[in-house]
């Protein structure tokens, strides 16, 4: 996560690099963390949301933090309501590669338009 002091940290489950080409879909096999200042709107929820391409931006830092290379991250089209515990589903895949592993996104740490994602990414791709 990156605070407001500047300093990350991230973790993983992931059990080392596989074979060229898949190296970012099963690296990010495991959780990442970040903190995101940017993007946000308020709806007639009342709540803040964040548009889905900033939100995808978010997990693409996150995981591309953990493994070295930028995913692919859909979240579809829906704006996402920034309200702590918040929990989104994203596809994530590599340039290139057809694969496609599901991931569980929660919101954490809203403070206005500041919010974290933490995100953990299905060991196997979807069928």
């Amino acid at each position: 996560m990156v605070g407001r002091n500047g300093r990350s940290s991230a973790t993983t489950t992931g059990r080392g690099l596989p074979r060229p080409g898949r190296t970012v879909l099963a690296a990010v096999t495991g959780t990442a963390l970040v903190a995101v200042l940017t993007g946000c709107t308020v709806s007639a929820s009342a709540n803040r949301t964040v548009s889905p391409p900033g939100f995808e931006r978010a997990v693409a830092d996150a995981l591309e933090r953990e493994v070295g290379q930028r995913p692919l991250v859909d979240c579809g089209t829906d704006p996402i309501d920034l309200v702590e515990g918040n929990t989104v589903h994203c596809e994530i895949g590599a340039e290139g590669d057809t694969t496609v592993y599901d991931s569980t996104v929660e919101v954490g740490d809203v403070d206005g338009t500041d919010y974290s994602v933490h995100v953990q990414v299905d060991e196997q791709p979807k069928s």
